[in-house]
């Protein structure tokens, strides 16, 4: 998974191009914001026409990727502690953009804020990027290449509800519909 982040006591020098990334050491990344498997981070610009630096972190998250039309039933619990942790940093205003996988932790915690979750198949993604910095900025990758996102994501929840969420690259995570199923056919839920 990869996260943008803003990193406190580094913020002022990271803009300002002052900081060499050497300086910046994992363990301080890690002890910040509560993740233990950074394996990779860089320093990138993500403005197009001003210099805002951000750190890029590659952090393995240590579950196995939903793919499409897969059903877990184990790692559910780890999915949702991943997007309570991706939640509490863009609370504390620390993450500036989250990926797929990212996007994914918070589209399942926020299922499971309404819904008992033990059985989850994913049934389709999509991402609608929204500006890619490719142009601008040359050198970029991953997600430090196109940073804004909108993400719409639909599960299987226990065999039965559809969820469909939408979620923005900057955490914004939302419940687009929500389809039951009974004897009668299917429902919209509220």
């Amino acid at each position: 998974m990869e996260i943008l982040l803003v990193i406190d006591n580094y913020e002022e020098n990271v803009c300002n191009n002052n900081l060499d990334v050497s300086k910046i050491k994992k363990e301080t990344v890690k002890n910040n914001i509560d993740f233990g498997h950074v394996s990779k981070f860089n320093i990138v610009n993500i403005g197009a026409g001003a210099d805002w630096m951000v750190v890029c972190l590659v952090i393995d998250i240590g579950l196995r990727m939903i793919k499409l039309g897969s059903e877990i039933n184990d790692g559910i619990d780890g999915w949702i502690g991943l997007g309570k942790k991706l939640q509490k940093l863009f609370h504390r205003k620390k993450i500036v953009s989250v990926d797929i996988e990212g996007a994914n932790a918070l589209a399942i915690a926020l299922i499971a804020k309404r819904r008992k979750i033990s059985q989850l198949e994913k049934i389709q993604e999509s991402t609608i990027n929204l500006v890619d910095l490719s142009g601008i900025i040359p050198h970029n990758k991953g997600l430090s290449k196109k940073p804004h996102n909108y993400h719409i994501l639909s599960y299987r929840i226990n065999g039965e509800d559809v969820y469909i969420i939408g979620v923005t690259s900057e955490g914004e995570t939302k419940i687009i519909k929500h389809f039951g199923f009974n004897i009668d056919g299917i429902s919209e839920e509220k």
